[in-house]
């Protein structure tokens, strides 16, 4: 900056030197009284001042271009800099804690949930009948007193998986396992998948992932408004099974699709192989579904979660999806000789035609499935309605004996002199952003039944859920009644063919 101000000023001192050796030449010849000694030796002082003034004014120019110069330089370390920087490998967070290279041929995504909850449970005698005994110890059972009541705090969920690619962004992979997942807390896989991807239209994975059938099992546990899934959903789910689906996008987030085979329903656990050195998994029979999903207003992914955390003038949009699923599983037994185990299911919430209750039946038959849903979104209201159905029928080949509670011999089938059933269900729930983005209150009805017998499952909730930072943390809390549970199921609280009334408050943490 002193160079700037002072450059100037000895730009005039240069020339005003100048000035007087010119004047000094000119007037010598006038000069005759003055010695030449002398007026060479002014002569000499004023040449030497003019270039001590331009040694200066050169040194000022030098420091002037010294100064671009750098900028320059600076400036081409900065570019050099970033264009070698991102040969290196890039970290941060998207849905997930992430690390990826360059050209993003492998990528690392790491994320988790927990969800820890307080629960409250009342379960009373419905209709005179006694409350079920329970197996406390092996051979030890017992009879609870009317009402049971039961409370404390457990954890849901607590899952850890690692997602992404591997050397194309084409070939993915997950594995999900959750550390509260089974039989007293152990851990089990859910998700082990890879997949591939020729174009939106047509992707392919194989692995142990959700079977495409329902949509509210098709959303993700985080995604939820209430804690559960409708619990008129559980008998049709088949949940999570080994297998390969072939799906995309026939229009990019608009309208799409998913054919999938497996080795039946709630597989995906079933490698273990039991005592007779024979794998559960291989089998002789293979199930088929297939799902379509289209939104009509909006775009798909817009019902990747259950409420409606639009914002602005995007929430004034009304829009809406409509999607449907068929499947169908062969539970015929192994009757031919062969050394290949047969693996069941069981169907739950069957109401009888003799008005005891509900019951359940381990199936072996053909199962025929259909799902119909619909979802829409507008102004922080959401609605989510499904219906299921599902038709089984006995194997008349099947000359096994079975227990009261299963398959009857030959031809007679399920129950009293019944060769197959027809059981179907419907549920409708609806919520709202009493304050956008932050609380909803949500309200959900469902009922189950089974043709030709009088008992129906309902169920009834009321719920709330604050989002602290959206669905990654979240303050749940719901209250569900029944009249009469359907089926026995911990995790939703209920307790077959009795009154059931539950309260529970969670926390979720989604990394």
């Amino acid at each position: 900056m002193q160079s700037r101000h002072n450059t100037p000023r000895k730009s005039r001192q240069l020339t005003l030197a100048t000035a007087l050796i010119a004047f000094a030449c000119s007037t010598s010849a006038f000069a005759a009284d003055t010695p030449d000694a002398d007026l060479k030796t002014q002569i000499q002082e004023l040449q030497s001042k003019v270039s001590q003034l331009q040694s200066q004014q050169n040194e000022n120019w030098l420091t002037t271009e010294r100064a671009n110069q750098i900028k320059s330089l600076v400036k081409e370390v900065i570019a050099d800099s970033k264009t070698r920087g991102s040969d290196g490998p890039s970290v941060g967070y998207d849905n997930g804690f992430f690390i990826q290279n360059s050209d993003k041929s492998f990528k690392l995504v790491i994320g988790g949930f927990v969800q820890a909850r307080y629960e409250f449970a009342q379960h009373n005698a419905y209709n005179g009948r006694r409350i079920p005994s329970r197996t406390i110890a092996t051979g030890v059972t017992t009879t609870p007193s009317d009402p049971i009541n039961s409370n404390g705090f457990d954890i849901r969920r607590a899952r850890v998986s690692f997602s992404g690619n591997a050397f194309s962004p084409d070939i993915t992979f997950k594995m999900e396992g959750d550390f509260y997942g089974g039989s007293g807390g152990s851990f089990t896989v859910s998700d082990a998948f890879v997949g591939y991807r020729y174009s939106d239209l047509l992707k392919v994975k194989v692995g142990a992932f959700k079977v495409p059938f329902a949509k509210v099992e098709l959303t993700s546990d985080t995604a939820l408004s209430l804690m559960e899934r409708p619990e008129v959903s559980a008998p049709f789910d088949p949940v999570r099974a080994l297998g390969v689906s072939l799906y995309g996008d026939i229009i990019k987030d608009k309208f799409a699709y998913d054919i999938n085979v497996n080795d039946g329903s709630r597989s995906n656990t079933l490698r273990q192989v039991d005592a007779s050195g024979i794998t559960p998994n291989l089998d002789n029979r293979l199930a088929f579904y297939a799902r379509l999903q289209y939104a009509g207003a909006g775009n798909l992914k817009d019902f990747t979660d259950e409420a409606d955390f639009r914002k602005g003038t995007a929430s004034n949009e009304f829009i809406w999806m409509l999607g449907g699923a068929a499947g169908y599983e062969s539970q015929n037994s192994t009757n031919n000789g062969m050394s290949s185990p047969q693996t069941t299911t069981t169907a739950n919430g069957l109401s009888t035609n003799n008005s005891a209750g509900f019951t359940n039946y381990t199936l072996n038959g053909d199962i025929f499935r259909g799902t119909l849903d619909w979802s829409a979104k507008y102004q922080g209201w959401s609605v989510v309605t499904a219906a299921y159905f599902q038709q089984i029928n006995a194997n008349p080949g099947n000359t096994s004996s079975t227990s009261s509670t299963s398959i009857s011999t030959g031809p007679t089938g399920y129950g009293a002199a019944k060769s197959s059933f027809f059981q179907h269900a419907y549920y409708g729930q609806v919520g709202y952003m009493v304050v956008p983005q932050k609380l909803e209150l949500i309200g959900r009805a469902g009922f189950l039944l089974t043709e030709g017998a009088p008992n129906i499952g309902e169920f009834y909730t009321l719920g709330a859920a604050y989002y602290l930072y959206g669905n990654s943390v979240k303050l749940s809390s719901d209250i569900t009644y029944s009249p009469e549970a359907a089926y026995t199921d911990a995790s939703a609280s209920l307790l077959q063919n009795t009154s059931n009334l539950s309260y529970r408050l969670q926390l979720q943490v989604k990394f």
